[in-house]
């Protein structure tokens, strides 16, 4: 049986939208994250009180918790997509993908792999655009940005709790808004990629014919339409008769 190509454009908006939304959550971060850096040294100036201060730490927790939840709903839409886009490697001629389906979502969870594998799963879903074509500077700019802003992350929270003072905690204030600020980059780059993927793969899967993988729809008696035939069941066909 000859693969099918499976349309990408729910999956791919799906997972645009849920990146945008990334993005506001991680400028309102960057946001609470300067309020505190602001409030902080206020304090220590002795030109505002404690719980002003207190208030801008609960604004932070607030907006890393907005942070991480929007996070997880992108990441999870987005391995969505690339579970889609990649199964449709065969289809649109790369018979024997370098890395196969299960092991390209894997990658991102396994420690060390997860620094260079993704991205050459990624890489082979945009080169299925094209035959013979190279992968693009957008591909490595958002992999930069996405290793940076991890990195900048893990690292403001391991020297948050060894925040000896004021000036301290500021400057890993500092260095948490950095990168929460190319954390928005990088998922400002991965939607510019799934979008620019999906279009090459579309536009590929058309020039070459590739059959498309069916989608039955449901109609509102029940009966499903398939290939633009409706479809009814012995008892539907039965009524039909006895209603003539």
């Amino acid at each position: 049986m000859a693969p099918t190509y499976a349309p990408l454009g729910s999956r791919s908006t799906a997972a645009i939208l849920a990146l945008y939304v990334k993005v506001g959550a991680c400028l309102l971060a960057v946001g609470a994250d300067a309020r505190r850096i602001v409030v902080a040294q206020r304090l220590e100036d002795g030109r505002v009180l404690v719980d002003v201060l207190l208030g801008a730490d609960q604004l932070v927790m607030l907006a890393s918790l907005l942070e991480l939840v929007t996070f997880v709903v992108a990441a999870a839409l987005f391995l969505r997509w690339q579970v889609t886009a990649h199964r449709n490697l065969p289809a649109l001629g790369e018979a024997a993908p370098r890395v196969g389906v299960i092991a390209g979502v894997a990658a991102w969870f396994v420690p060390v792999v997860n620094l260079v594998r993704p991205l050459r799963v990624v890489q082979d879903l945009w080169r299925a655009g094209a035959r013979g074509a190279s992968a693009p500077a957008l591909l490595r700019l958002w992999w930069i940005a996405w290793l940076a802003a991890l990195i900048g992350v893990l690292a403001a929270w391991v020297l948050l709790g060894d925040a000896a003072d004021v000036a301290e905690r500021q400057r890993i204030d500092g260095l948490r808004a950095a990168a929460t600020a190319l954390s928005a980059i990088a998922a400002s780059l991965a939607l510019a990629v799934v979008f620019r993927t999906t279009r090459r793969q579309e536009a590929r899967a058309a020039a070459i014919g590739a059959p498309r993988a069916a989608t039955p729809v449901n109609t509102r008696d029940g009966s499903v339409s398939e290939g633009g035939l409706r479809v009814i069941s012995e008892d539907q066909a039965r009524r039909a008769q006895q209603d003539s």
